[in-house]
Order: C-alpha cells, then sequence, then structure tokens
C-alpha cells in the first residue's frame, strides 16, 4: 500500500500540539546562558592564569634543557626588569647607559647593526657568534677563535665576573684578543679563551664564545650560575635581545621587519581562544530547530488504484517506453526468481537460462525482454501478452 501525505492544515495542527511551551524556550535559554557565561569566565581564567612559553634555545621563558628560563627567573627574582626585542630598533629604543643588551643570535643582525648597539651606550653581552659576520664591527679588539674545549676551565684572568665563577665546563668555541685592552679568560688553547670583556668609553663589552652555560641544563653546574648572572644582572634592566629570522634583512631601523615577529606571544594563544567563543556563541545564539513533528497519515490507498493511476498517466502522455521497460523489467525478474537466479541477473545470464527453459532461440528471447521500445499503444499490448506467454512456458517447466 502506498500512502500520501498529510495536508497542510495537519501538519500546521500537529507542529501547534508539539510546539515547546513559553516556559521550555525560557528554561533552555537560561541554560544556555549560563553554559555560555561558564565558558567565558573559564577563558578569562585560562587568560590571566596560563603562563606562556616558548620552545626558542636560550629564551627567557623557555623552560626546556636549552631554554633559559630559570637564569631569566633568578635575575627577576633579584630585581632586574626583563623586556625582551626582536628587532634592532626596539633595542635603540628599550637601551642606553645604564642597561644591559644580551645578544642571543649575533648571526641574525648585520654589522652595522651591532654598531647601532654599541652606540646606544649600553653594555653587552654577546653570546654564540662563532660563525657571525656581524662580529667583523670587533675585529679591533677580538677574533673569533675556533679552537673550543670540553675540558674543565678555570678564570686564570683578573674579571672580577670570571673570578667570581672560578671556573666553567668547557666551551664549543673560543675568542682571542687583537687590542691589549681586551681580558680573555677561561683559556681553550694558546692566547684563546671562551670569555673576553673590556671596557670602552666607559661601556663595558662581554664575549662569550659558548652559550650551553647559561640554559637551564648545566645553569646550576659549577660557576655557570655565577657567571650568567653576573654578566646579565650588572644593572636593573637587561633588554634581552632575541633577533628574528627577518632582523638582518631589517636594516638599521628594523621597519620591514616580519609583523609575526613584533607581536607578543599571547596573541596566538588570544586568538584561538576567540574562536572559540565564537563558535560556542554560534551554537548557543543560532536557530535552533524544533523536535519532530509526528502526525497520522488521513488517508490510505490502495496499491492496485496506484498502479491502475501510473498507467492511466504512461498512457495519457504516450510514454510507451517507460511502460515497455516497467514491463520488461518486471518480467525478468520474476523469470530469474522461477529460475533460481539473482534478480539482478543480466541479460549474458538471463536469456540463454529463460530460452532453455521455455525451448525457444535465445534471440526470441532476448528480443521480448531487451529488445527495442514499442511505438504504438498495440505494439505495447503485444509485447505485454508475449511476455505473459513467455513467463506461462518457463513456469510449466
Amino acid at each position: 500500500m502506498t500512502a500520501f501525505s498529510a495536508p497542510p492544515q495537519a501538519r500546521l495542527a500537529a507542529a501547534e500540539r508539539d510546539a515547546p511551551s513559553p516556559a521550555s524556550r525560557r528554561r533552555r535559554t537560561v541554560i544556555g546562558l549560563i553554559v555560555t557565561a561558564a565558558l567565558v569566565v573559564g577563558l578569562i581564567a585560562a587568560i590571566v592564569g596560563t603562563t606562556t612559553t616558548s620552545s626558542t634555545p636560550l629564551a627567557p621563558d623557555n623552560p626546556q634543557p636549552r631554554g633559559a628560563q630559570a637564569a631569566a627567573r633568578i635575575l627577576q627574582d633579584e630585581g632586574v626588569s626583563i623586556q625582551r626585542a626582536t628587532t634592532t630598533a626596539r633595542v635603540v629604543e628599550l637601551s642606553g647607559p645604564g642597561t644591559t643588551v644580551f645578544l642571543t643570535r649575533p648571526d641574525r643582525i648585520t654589522e652595522e647593526q651591532l654598531e647601532q648597539l654599541r652606540a646606544t651606550g649600553a653594555d653587552l653581552v654577546i653570546v654564540d657568534g662563532l660563525f657571525a659576520a656581524s662580529l667583523d664591527a670587533l675585529d679591533d679588539r677580538i677574533r673569533v677563535h675556533p679552537a673550543g674545549s670540553e675540558d674543565l676551565l678555570h678564570a686564570e684572568c683578573d674579571d672580577p665576573h670570571a673570578r667570581a665563577a672560578q671556573r666553567i665546563e668547557g666551551s664549543r668555541g673560543a675568542v682571542e684578543a687583537v687590542d691589549a685592552s681586551v681580558s680573555i679568560c677561561f683559556p681553550t688553547a694558546e692566547g684563546a679563551g671562551a670569555l673576553a670583556t673590556w671596557v670602552e668609553d666607559g661601556q663595558r663589552i662581554s664575549y662569550l664564545a659558548g652559550s650551553t652555560l647559561m640554559t637551564n641544563a648545566h645553569l646550576a653546574e659549577h660557576g655557570h650560575a655565577a657567571l650568567t648572572l653576573r654578566l646579565l644582572g650588572q644593572h636593573e634592566d637587561l633588554v634581552w635581545f632575541e633577533p628574528s629570522l627577518y632582523a638582518a634583512d631589517a636594516g638599521g631601523d628594523g621597519q620591514t621587519a616580519a609583523a609575526s615577529s613584533l607581536l607578543p606571544p599571547q596573541v596566538r594563544h588570544l586568538g584561538w581562544q576567540l574562536l572559540i567563543v565564537v563558535i560556542v556563541a554560534i551554537i548557543f545564539a543560532g536557530r535552533r530547530l524544533g523536535p519532530v513533528v509526528t502526525e497520522d497519515l488521513p488517508v490510505v490507498v490502495n496499491a492496485a488504484e496506484t498502479v491502475r493511476g501510473r498507467g492511466r498517466l504512461y498512457r495519457r502522455s504516450r510514454s510507451h517506453g517507460h511502460a515497455a521497460a516497467a514491463l520488461r523489467a518486471g518480467a525478468a525478474r520474476r523469470l530469474a526468481t522461477t529460475l533460481g537466479l539473482p534478480s539482478s541477473a543480466g541479460p549474458t545470464t538471463l536469456v540463454p537460462a529463460v530460452a532453455a527453459a521455455a525451448g525457444r532461440e535465445e534471440q526470441d528471447v532476448g528480443r521480448l525482454l531487451y529488445g527495442p521500445p514499442p511505438h504504438s499503444e498495440n505494439d505495447l499490448v503485444h509485447l505485454s501478452s508475449q511476455l505473459d506467454v513467455l513467463e506461462s512456458e518457463v513456469s510449466l517447466t
């Protein structure tokens, strides 16, 4: 049997009967507001209470073994104010006499930019410059030397910071003095050492060949903490200069540096949290679909009437081909069932089986089941009667 859908009046009546009451809608609204408020409060607490960290080597917010968060925390506990910078222009803005600039990657700036740092009058602490072309600006004072050492190195100089540290464990590279005013400490080879310091026009410049002793993993060993904290904590203001990958391309003013390098790290986390808030707002503020409306079918029509109605439509539209295709498909399905074949059996399987069962030629059977469509109503009636005869012949076998 085939069932017709309900008329519009019935659907509207069912929808009104199953629609939520005003009290139910108010309750849902209150629950949605409470959930949204709880999420917003949680996000605000996460933003306020979360401490951002990084994985950049020698970064003051990196808690990993290669980071320098331990040294930064100790300096801050001792009253040193740390400000981070990624461009030369920002360092020039923040530094001056009475401040310390800590340059972690001299290989990412140019010789001209290093001259700008020297012109600020701030004390400079430079590390890891074995392959840094920018150190050519200091070639009147020092020369980078590749002769590092893995042995325990002793100060063996008059520099107060080195003498306080007494000893450090090895150095990846070394430095040698070109000018007699430069003090070389922690010797690694003849005339070369791990640390070079000198004072020029009241500005103290220190070059440390290896930065491993400053990392979290090695800060507590030997005299590493003493040397690190004394070099970086000479003044109350410390500018931690971490040149971005674009710092060398930025020129002297750093104005063409990548915009992403100028943004604080909290911006990315805040962006993700705002995205979550927007998604939650869309979910709760979007239009909600009501419950599924159930309705009784008002009219039940006998299947035979539906078949006759479809036949009349075919006849009125003169769709002899569609009618013939329906007749042939039904006959093929019934013949396949009678012969024990799958209902989806194709011509190559069905035609020989039917021909053998009915005692007919395969060409005759193929023409009946898969031949061209009839062109008139009489041809359609004739095809229908021939299919009935074929089914009768197969059923009698």
